[in-house]
């Protein structure tokens, strides 16, 4: 059996032995730890842990309360949290659609669709592919929010400059498959002062003091409640297992690359395939490895690589297909992203696959395309 994906944690290592001799397990200073860690990593003046995601979006927009009427601009073809946590905030989506060749958000078609109710732009890193965010901030109106979604991207640069640079925010996920883990988790880095004091109280219940910042001293810290909010914060059970992720990122990031690099040697050879192209960004992140195949073979190649043991997925399909919003937004096209939604699988990805199994998944592959 070859498994979609295996964690980089080891297993002779006690992550949480320190933690849980503290008198700390929720948020603490084991987050702060790691936060710091972060702000020096992309040279941010805030980040704030949280426990997906998800909640981490939603703090980010209830932080900068969008009306009914605002508009957030999302690629169609990407993770569904994305268009979720718009509707759940209460503001309208937006479906732009992706480039044919990078299969990142088309920039040609974002300008396009901007109007006067655009609030929030969200482009993604999709597979760990960077977006040139330089491009869109260059070209939009001051007024807009860049919120990148970088949960398939903990490393790279462009425009010279490591992401996160030209948006207001970049969110991080630590889910149980990404190239760092925690098993579930997340983290926002910002340069704003006033949105990150913000978003830390509305993913604490809105509280304006966390438990381990209400004594100092010695001496009770009172806190207050000025604006509601939820429970988004991460433990620092949690965020004891990524620091030493976080630090030693450049090894897992080159390991993947040497396997990206083998899967698209053997794979190139193979004429019924395609690959998402390349962005000529320094040092791009590898999260997934994703093919594409006509859409009368697809389905049909997921079941022989699933009869030979082999687990693969269809990470995305376009939004815009997916019942809830196809009823909701019943006017937007996205027709690429539909196309590539439709041709697209990813297949095992993750560091601890070796040689043997990469010439195995590509040996079943041909088998199937002479077959067909």
């Amino acid at each position: 059996m070859i498994p979609f994906y295996k964690h980089n944690l080891k297993k002779n290592k006690n992550y949480l032995k320190d933690t849980i001799a503290s008198p700390y397990l929720t948020s603490g200073p084991v987050c702060e730890k790691t936060e710091n860690l972060l702000k020096i990593r992309f040279k941010k003046k805030f980040a704030i842990m949280s426990n997906s995601w998800t909640n981490a979006l939603i703090s980010i927009l209830l932080s900068l309360k969008l009306k009914p009427k605002d508009e957030v601009m999302i690629p169609a073809c990407t993770f569904v949290a994305c268009a979720n946590v718009i509707e759940m905030v209460g503001a309208k989506v937006v479906f732009v659609d992706i480039d044919p060749n990078t299969k990142l958000m088309d920039l040609k078609d974002c300008f396009n669709k901007i109007s006067k109710n655009t609030r929030v732009i969200m482009p993604v890193h999709l597979y760990g592919n960077l977006f040139n965010t330089f491009e869109l901030k260059k070209k939009i109106p001051k007024n807009i929010f860049i919120i990148e979604d970088s949960a398939h991207a903990f490393c790279g640069e462009y425009n010279n400059n490591i992401l996160g640079k030209y948006s207001d925010f970049a969110v991080f996920s630590f889910y149980a498959t990404k190239s760092i883990t925690c098993g579930e988790g997340g983290a926002i880095i910002t340069n704003s002062k006033n949105h990150a004091e913000k978003i830390r109280s509305i993913s604490n219940n809105g509280m304006t003091k966390p438990a381990f910042k209400r004594f100092v001293n010695n001496k009770y810290i009172p806190w207050d409640v000025y604006n509601y909010g939820f429970k988004a914060n991460l433990s620092d059970i949690n965020a004891s297992i990524l620091i030493d992720q976080i630090k030693e990122y450049s090894k897992i990031a080159k390991i993947k690359k040497n396997i990206f690099k083998n899967y698209k040697k053997e794979l190139s050879k193979i004429p019924q395939i395609s690959f998402p192209k390349d962005r000529p960004n320094k040092n791009r992140d590898y999260y997934l490895f994703p093919i594409g195949v006509e859409k009368k073979f697809r389905d049909k190649l997921i079941v022989h690589l699933l009869e030979n043991k082999i687990f693969v997925t269809v990470n995305f399909n376009s939004i815009t297909n997916l019942t809830y919003y196809k009823k909701k937004y019943k006017n937007t096209s996205c027709p690429i992203s539909e196309k590539w939604g439709s041709e697209q699988l990813s297949l095992p990805f993750h560091t601890m696959l070796s040689t043997k199994e990469i010439k195995k998944i590509c040996l079943e592959i041909k088998k199937f395309f002479n077959k067909n």
